[in-house]
């Protein structure tokens, strides 16, 4: 893969804002652009390469690197194995050195305590965003320019939404950065490494020390919803296991920033209810109802606009008990409350799987065993981990499901 030499630039494999110096950032090292060369190859290979009758793959990625005294066997094992986390896949991770570049030095004249948040178009990182932006420092959000359209949208909503509801309004720096042409494997489960890469990149132009990943604990643990089934969300984005190994790479790169979930101990629908009881901003209700939670957006099918969150995937269900909970007004224009019957059904019967998991997962509770044989960061309170998972299911069993 050939990288553009220019900001908003592309080649024939990549399409990136970022040249290959991390320009128009204003300032970056040579570790840090190391670190978004690595994820971000990684994120392009796992796009470009078809899965076969197995669901893993074996990848392997070579990067070019400005420091590959930095990158030591041991690191290069260390994303290797964090990457087969997330992605499911075996991973080999190679360097070669990069030719010298000119690297941007606008370095800030001063120290700033202004957090970098994530903001994905989401719910979690909106009401993380509000949070941030009323109790301190202004923070500076940082967003991956997602090749869908509905996702895009969704994040060009919010930060709208917050530039108008806040003054100074925070800044806001998305990113587009992915292969070019149409990508082969569906799944982008390696996205969250580049996009939590892309946020120390951000903090670290602007002199930061702290990355935010706002995201419910529920979530983030992903606990599969009954036994012959995979991560209910599939995804371990924000596993707290993932977290803590990105930040061992981090602190073994010498890179000073860290990265924090504030809402680790938390469900979606406590985030709200503390949210709604902060007195947020007027209309913050209907800047939450145009956020974007689906892991489908497959409306058209269905004869509704592909935008939609449909509401019964498994990421719309724990969205739906989260207003629930909070018990606050749900504006969100669902895919099954704006259909005709008959089209109603099809979609009851395409989200059937995730629906029965639902339900086996409210009717079992959690199980004990399952936190037990999951893999987590070493002292982990797993007690308070199978808590936060029943409140989490609790939540769901406010649902009426069909």
């Amino acid at each position: 893969m050939e990288w553009p030499s220019r900001p908003k630039g592309a080649t024939s494999t990549v399409i990136s804002d970022l040249a290959w110096n991390l320009v128009p950032l204003p300032a970056t090292t040579a570790r840090v652009a190391d670190l978004v060369h690595v994820t971000a190859g990684a994120y392009m290979a796992d796009r470009n390469t078809a899965r076969g009758v197995r669901f893993s793959r074996d990848l392997a990625l070579r990067v070019a690197v400005l420091d590959p005294d930095a990158w030591s066997d041991d690191v290069l094992d260390v994303v290797a194995d964090l990457l087969g986390w997330l992605t499911g896949d075996v991973w080999d991770v190679t360097i070669t050195p990069a030719p010298r570049i000119v690297l941007p030095d606008r370095w800030p004249s001063e120290s700033n305590d202004r957090p970098v948040s994530l903001l994905s178009g989401g719910l979690d990182s909106f009401m993380g965003a509000v949070q941030l932006m009323q109790s301190g420092p202004t923070p500076s959000l940082t967003g991956h320019k997602d090749s869908a359209t509905a996702v895009r949208a969704a994040q060009r909503r919010t930060w709208l939404w917050l530039a108008r509801s806040f003054s100074p309004p925070p800044s806001y720096t998305r990113v587009a950065l992915t292969q070019a042409g149409q990508r082969i494997e569906a799944s982008s489960r390696s996205r969250a490494l580049m996009f939590m890469s892309l946020g120390v990149a951000v903090a670290t132009g602007l002199g930061a020390r702290t990355v935010v990943i706002p995201e419910n604990g529920y979530t983030s643990i992903n606990l599969p919803l009954r036994p012959n089934r995979g991560g209910a969300l599939s995804t371990r984005s924000t596993h707290p296991e993932t977290l803590h190994r990105f930040a061992g790479i981090l602190r073994t790169l010498n890179i000073d920033v860290a990265v924090e979930n504030p809402y680790e101990w938390m469900t979606k629908g406590e985030m709200m209810a503390a949210l709604a009881g902060s007195a947020p901003p007027d209309g913050w209700q209907t800047a939450a109802a145009h956020t974007l939670s689906c892991s489908k957006l497959d409306g058209r099918w269905f004869g509704a606009p592909p935008s939609f969150n449909c509401g019964l995937c498994v990421p719309c269900m724990v969205r739906r008990a989260t207003f629930l909970k909070a018990d606050v007004p749900d504006g969100t224009t669902y895919v099954f409350d704006n259909i005709a019957q008959d089209q109603r059904h099809k979609l009851i019967e395409a989200r059937r799987g995730d629906i029965e998991a639902v339900k086996y997962a409210i009717a079992s509770g959690v199980d004990p065993d399952a936190i037990d044989a999951g893999t987590w960061p070493p002292g982990y309170d797993l007690d308070r981990a199978e808590h936060l998972v029943q409140r989490g299911l609790d939540e769901l069993a406010m649902l009426a499901l069909p």
